[in-house]
């Protein structure tokens, strides 16, 4: 019974998200602003594990495309001297568009899913241009 709504903390990440040093904008339009020594983390819809799997938050999918288009746009952050940080789903494909790249393996908890079974631990990657204390394993 995760607590979804709790007031006092909506209150203050509200207060803390109308800052102007805080951004959340569309993925590709962060190049035109970002400068060395901004922190950018991309969420985006996870590719999929199977087919049918979600892969939007929006009336657009978010497939090969889409990926292949942030990983373009984490390159280019990684050029500026950004620091960047992705998290995706543990698969081939994303391993290999991230190659070169710190790949960190965590097990993350899903409360949520349409099917029961598919709550619990599951593997995701969390990928980083810079070194963290975490230790990373190699994933190809």
């Amino acid at each position: 019974n995760p607590a979804i709504c709790n007031e006092e903390d909506l209150r203050e990440i509200s207060k803390f998200l109308q800052k102007d040093d805080v951004k959340v904008n569309p993925f590709d339009q962060v190049l035109k602003e970002a400068k060395k020594g901004d922190f950018i983390y991309f969420d985006p819809p996870y590719y999929p594990l199977k087919k049918g799997s979600f892969t939007t938050y929006t009336k657009d999918k978010f497939l090969e495309k889409e990926q292949e288009k942030l990983a373009e746009v984490f390159k280019e952050l990684d050029k500026r001297g950004c620091k960047v940080m992705l998290s995706n789903s543990d698969t081939k494909f994303i391993k290999n568009l991230y190659k070169g790249y710190k790949i960190h393996f965590v097990k993350a908890n899903r409360m949520i899913n349409s099917n029961g079974t598919g709550r619990g631990k599951i593997n995701e990657l969390v990928i980083t241009n810079y070194s963290s204390n975490t230790k990373v394993q190699n994933a190809l």
